[in-house]
């Protein structure tokens, strides 16, 4: 993977911040140039410096020069399909739990947001395998993990209909991004070590509300939570300080769930319908005498 310490190369991506901290968007070409409303800003004098710097436009301008962020690139990057925001990817690399030397399934590919912050957190001793359909998604997806990345020996890609064939065993996180996401619960099931965590990422409730009665039948799955992220910033300058007028709102909803071994599972049924029946009573109970 690059090392941001080093030099700007040809293939980098790259972002140029203004005086009025608006981020623009690049990927370094020897002898291209970078048209902001007119005004150009030649590779040439980046490639071989180190981020941080002041670079001054044709018109002397001047735009400070980064390396983008895993959140500048998700956001900016070329997409073939709508990404994971960042704000999601957070969650999902927390409440998922993707450790170093982790092996992740993830389907769809999509544009290769998710992918990226998964194989900067499996690290080099893990394995992030990516499922999806279609060629020209793939395809983009191998050039945003190559602008950011560059090589990844531990990235597998199948272009398999993971609703049809789930070809990996022994898998510890599995993360959909799919339409139908309950479709693949059947299949994945026998390939999740006892303790893998699975996550699917939904934009509708009824999606999540069929997910979750995939996970149900299953009976081999525990510790079901679905939550969503809102993302508000604020202004601070000097005394005006506000929230900004416009948020990131719902993007999608996360659904979470731990797999355990199927006869444990089958054996704590029946005590686990009981205390869920206790609790209920003991609920209108304590309903009734609030009234």
């Amino acid at each position: 993977m690059k090392n941001p310490k080093l030099p700007f190369q040809e293939g980098d991506p790259v972002i140029f911040l203004d005086r009025k901290q608006r981020v623009y968007y690049s990927v370094l070409q020897t002898g291209k140039q970078t048209n902001i409303r007119g005004d150009l800003l030649p590779h040439d004098t980046i490639i071989g410096c180190h981020e941080g710097f002041l670079l001054r436009s044709q018109r002397r301008v001047p735009f400070w020069v980064f390396r983008p962020t895993l959140n500048d690139h998700v956001v900016n990057m070329p997409r073939g399909a709508t990404v994971i925001y960042p704000k999601d990817l957070g969650m999902i690399l927390q409440y998922a739990d993707i450790y170093p030397g982790a092996k992740v399934v993830e389907a769809g590919h999509g544009s290769g947001a998710l992918a990226t912050a998964l194989l900067r957190a499996v690290g080099p001793d893990g394995q992030v395998i990516s499922y999806d359909i279609r060629q020209d998604f793939i395809n983009n997806a191998q050039k945003n993990l190559r602008n950011f990345l560059g090589e990844t020996s531990n990235h597998l890609i199948r272009e398999t209909n993971i609703y049809e064939s789930f070809l990996d065993t022994d898998v510890d996180r599995l993360l959909l991004d799919l339409p139908e996401p309950w479709r693949v619960i059947p299949l994945a099931v026998p390939n999740l070590r006892p303790g893998a965590i699975v996550c699917s990422y939904s934009p509708t409730v009824i999606q999540v509300q069929s997910f979750c009665e995939a996970l149900r039948q299953a009976r081999c799955f525990v510790e079901v939570l679905t939550l969503e992220t809102l993302l508000r910033r604020w202004n601070i300058d000097g005394l005006s300080v506000r929230p900004e007028l416009r948020m990131i709102g719902h993007t999608g909803f996360l659904t979470f769930a731990r797999r355990v071994e199927p006869p444990a599972m089958s054996a704590a049924m029946p005590e686990l319908e009981t205390a869920e029946n206790t609790l209920e009573e003991e609920s209108a109970i304590d309903e009734s005498n609030e009234v």
